[in-house]
């Protein structure tokens, strides 16, 4: 997407004044993105909002798949850690683990292994949803 058009979306994202339009960006982001928007979308994953951040997990799960899911999870923690319930950001984790079973599941197993003690339990739980839970 072009330099204006990423800058609208963003822009309306963070406007708390109006909601709905924070939702409709979110949803435009998730329509619109494309691999080359990758890198812009991780960076969005990294932002201080909670909702930015939740925006940006469903295009990068769908685009980038199960090699994201150590970002997206310290992305997602990150929003637990705040109080927030990322009911958005969990769908987008389960829908991406469940499309990618073999994929996720040697992903997961791997952060299960490796990872702090919140990244072992994020991985555990995701694992589930691949049809194991080792």
């Amino acid at each position: 997407m072009n330099a204006r058009e990423w800058d609208e979306i963003v822009g309306a994202l963070r406007n708390t004044d109006d909601i709905e339009g924070m939702v409709a960006a979110a949803q435009r982001l998730h329509k619109v993105a494309t691999r080359e928007d990758l890198l812009r979308l991780m960076e969005l994953l990294k932002d201080e909002d909670f909702f930015v951040r939740e925006a940006a997990a469903w295009p990068i799960s769908e685009l980038e798949g199960p090699s994201a899911l150590q970002e997206l999870l310290v992305a997602y923690q990150r929003g637990l850690d705040e109080g927030h319930d990322n009911d958005g950001f969990t769908a987008a984790l389960i829908d991406l683990v469940e499309t990618n079973r073999g994929a996720s599941r040697e992903v997961l197993q791997r952060l299960a292994e490796s990872g702090g003690e919140a990244m072992r339990t994020n991985a555990l739980w995701l694992l589930e949803f691949c049809g194991t839970t080792k």
